[in-house]
């Protein structure tokens, strides 16, 4: 007698926006521009990690930012505002797009001052 192996394959993970299973076409492939990388010739280890502009190459830390779907590019939103949407071009590969076509991003909040809610709340002892 042969064992089963493993069973059925598992469920896709969920959407972290609509919940429904994710699915290969929805995804987007874009292009990041690391520190240390901004000429594409860097090692896997030779750079720091944070994101870069891929037109300004200025760190991405806290600032508003935005994604052409169309071209991969991650770009700040002044920088997109200033070049990209006047033309609706991308000013990295030259792409057109729709406005449908920009996403902008989110800020990941983690860590304690990061919340942005206050959760302190008055203390008052009591003499048992």
């Amino acid at each position: 007698e042969k064992e089963a192996r493993g069973g059925p394959p598992p469920d896709p993970p969920p959407s972290p926006m609509s919940k429904n299973p994710l699915k290969l076409k929805s995804l987007i492939p874009i292009h990041l521009v690391r520190e240390g990388d901004e000429d594409g010739r860097a090692k896997k280890g030779d750079f720091t990690g944070r994101i870069l502009c891929g037109v300004s190459h200025k760190a991405i830390t806290t600032q508003p930012a935005v994604l052409i779907k169309k071209s991969g590019q991650i770009m700040l939103k002044t920088v997109y505002e200033d070049l990209a949407k006047p033309d609706m071009v991308c000013p990295v590969t030259s792409k057109k797009f729709k406005e449908k076509d920009v996403i902008e991003l989110v800020k990941g909040r983690s860590g304690f001052a990061a919340s942005g809610e206050t959760v302190a709340k008055k203390y008052n002892p009591t003499m048992t």
